[in-house]
């Protein structure tokens, strides 16, 4: 794996054995913060197109606001699914409250023709994405 970027609340990384943009988070951020890791990353994935996808390794994630969801939802994801990313992996929080959250946003993405599994770990979202055809 090649580190792309390290900030104190997220790492992001780009594994070529699954074609993926990887962004793992640690606990607290802002939502400034938030918006910048999910950007960064999306120029990651666009950067390696065509046929990267992205596992967001959610696991430690802090708490995501209403707010951010709803910048996820109107902003961020339609820019997503311009880059051509066919396949999502979600590796699900610990804390209760932010795997609510998660959900929450993840629930709102079929339809929009992203394949999203949601697994437990990296590991297992790297082993699904290695069997996907892109």
């Amino acid at each position: 794996m090649e580190l792309v970027k390290e900030y104190s609340y997220l790492t992001i990384l780009w594994d070529p054995s699954c074609r993926s943009v990887i962004t793992s988070w640690h606990g607290g951020f802002e939502g400034r913060d938030l918006q910048n890791g999910l950007n960064e990353g999306l120029r990651e994935l666009k950067r390696r197109q065509p046929h990267a996808q992205w596992i967001g390794d959610t696991v430690d994630i802090g708490v995501i606001s209403e707010r951010d969801k709803d910048w996820i939802d109107r902003d961020w994801f339609p820019r997503f699914l311009e880059t051509g990313a066919q396949y999502m992996a979600v590796v699900q929080p610990q804390s209760v409250i932010a795997r609510l959250a998660v959900v929450d946003i993840v629930s709102k993405f079929p339809g929009s023709g992203l394949t999203v599994y949601n697994c437990a770990s990296v590991d297992e979202a790297i082993a699904w994405m290695r069997k996907q055809e892109f």
